[in-house]
């Protein structure tokens, strides 16, 4: 029972801090007073004040991909821009939406959310799913959407570490005009060694490479946890995508990444790498 208390009270606070819910709602209101019921005094304090410090743990990152039919993505991307305060509203953990430049479908738009666990992401996607103004914007794109697909990452914290980048939640980089995402995916042969492998490997490489070239930050480094197994995943920002091919270009000359990648080589199945750009109301641009 503390349990589930504690994670209810996680995925509550989280949603206080972003504005989702109000401190003194009726939900708020409710769990704490069945928590005073459930636990002892003292208990209930530290449940509370364990759930605060989550706030700056790795968490879990939700990638989603639309495929929209060619003749209404203009009409789709209006929508969705008009409906982008309600977004960030319903989901303050939204970080990105962007449209495939090339590398992939083009007809595809990507967007991404951190949250603290998936108990918070349930909690989140609840409440936006009983909001009249949330279920018009899903009714309106409707017949646009082609397909939807949506997978969950875990942060590799030692790679992300190793290249100097922070928690994804904190990444809030000022807008760039012509700012593009690359963004890199290896499909792993199956094994339990495989993705710990490729991790440690590029824990040891990634600080050469991003020395390599100034220009390229590395915003997210993680493997799929709900999805496709054995699938890891680079999100890098460039300020243009020429610089994206000068920074790939420079990190080739590097002996030790050269090294990195002919260690994970045999690993990998397949590797694609697609361009994106963000769109005008995109948190990260």
């Amino acid at each position: 029972r503390r349990t589930e208390n504690g994670m209810m009270a996680s995925s509550l606070l989280g949603l206080v801090r972003s504005g989702v819910l109000d401190a003194g709602s009726g939900v708020v209101r409710s769990f704490a007073a069945a928590a005073a019921t459930s636990l002892s005094h003292g208990g209930a304090r530290r449940t509370l004040s364990s759930a605060a410090a989550d706030s700056d743990k790795p968490g879990v990152l939700e990638w989603r991909s639309y495929k929209i039919a060619y003749e209404g993505m203009p009409e789709y991307l209006k929508l969705t821009e008009d409906a982008a305060p309600l977004r960030k509203r319903l989901h303050p953990s939204w970080k990105s939406f962007f449209t495939c430049d090339t590398g992939g479908c083009l007809n595809t738009v990507h967007h991404f959310y951190h949250y603290e666990d998936m108990v918070h992401r349930k909690a989140v996607r609840d409440i936006a799913a009983v909001d009249p103004e949330w279920k018009a914007y899903r009714k309106a794109i409707a017949p646009h959407i082609r397909d939807q697909e949506s997978v969950v990452y875990k942060p590799a914290v030692a790679c992300m570490e190793a290249a100097g980048c922070g928690p994804i939640q904190h990444f809030s980089p000022e807008p760039e005009k012509e700012v593009m995402y690359e963004l890199r995916k290896y499909q792993l042969h199956p094994g339990y060694n495989s993705v710990p492998g490729l991790l440690d490997s590029f824990a040891k490489g990634l600080p050469h490479k991003v020395a390599a070239d100034s220009n390229s930050k590395l915003v997210f480094f993680g493997y799929i946890d709900v999805g496709m197994l054995n699938t890891v995943v680079e999100l890098w920002r460039y300020p243009s995508l020429a610089a994206s091919i000068e920074a790939r270009e420079a990190a080739r000359k590097v002996p030790e990444w050269r090294k990195c990648i002919a260690d994970v080589t045999p690993t990998v199945q397949h590797f694609r790498t697609q361009a994106l750009f963000p769109s005008t109301f995109s948190p990260l641009r």
